[in-house]
């Protein structure tokens, strides 16, 4: 299980599971150079992303947010 690994293995795991996922890659790529202030992503297409890629699904499935 990944939560039983060392911290640093599970964000390895983490960012894994996210790079699969093309469309928050290139919201991410689009919006690193903008330097908005106080900007973020919301954690509802990071947890979907990796329950997707936990469940077999493809990574952007069922994401709305």
């Amino acid at each position: 299980m990944i939560s039983q690994l060392p911290i640093d293995e599970q964000l390895d795991a983490f960012q894994e599971a996210l790079s699969r996922n093309e469309v928050l890659v290139g919201v991410l790529t689009r919006a690193a150079p903008l330097e908005l202030p106080g900007w973020y992503l919301t954690a509802g297409c990071l947890f979907q992303t990796v329950w997707n890629t936990v469940t077999g699904r493809a990574p952007d499935d069922g994401i709305k947010d």
